[in-house]
């Protein structure tokens, strides 16, 4: 699967697949000649589990381009193996610059990735085949 996002509401899209998606710190990486920033992950495939299928992951890589900046809270940067698990996307437009805005992605525990971008151009493509797990992911809703 490959899905591309040029749109707020294509990120949405991209944002549910991703979610509790698992990396490591070591592979989150920023190009930044090429202006680019990659995240490998264990992407679940909630997808296939909406479909009343196995529960899957699936090796995948995020690439969001037109990257300016990047900054980072509550990341173990020092522990190449340390694990993040991500929440969700989300894109703010600059209102006086667009169709630039900063492109955040939310980590649990705290974690946050802002990336300055020229707009959003984001692409989510899986790369190996899929995997059977017996974890589905379980979130807790605060009322």
């Amino acid at each position: 699967m490959q899905l591309m996002a040029a749109s707020a509401d294509d990120l949405l899209v991209v944002s549910a697949l991703v979610q509790d998606g698992i990396a490591r710190i070591r592979d989150l990486q920023r190009e930044a000649a090429a202006r680019r920033f990659t995240i490998g992950l264990n992407r679940f495939r909630w997808e296939v589990v909406s479909e009343g299928k196995q529960p899957a992951r699936v090796r995948s890589g995020l690439m969001i381009e037109g990257v300016n900046a990047v900054r980072t809270q509550n990341l173990n940067r020092g522990n190449p193996d340390a694990v993040v698990d991500i929440l969700s996307l989300e894109f703010t437009p600059d209102e006086d610059n667009p169709p630039a805005g900063t492109l955040r992605v939310f980590l649990a525990g705290g974690g946050l990735i802002e990336l300055d971008v020229e707009c959003i151009d984001v692409t989510l493509a899986d790369v190996s085949k899929t995997w059977g797990t017996r974890r589905v992911p379980d979130h807790e809703i605060d009322d």
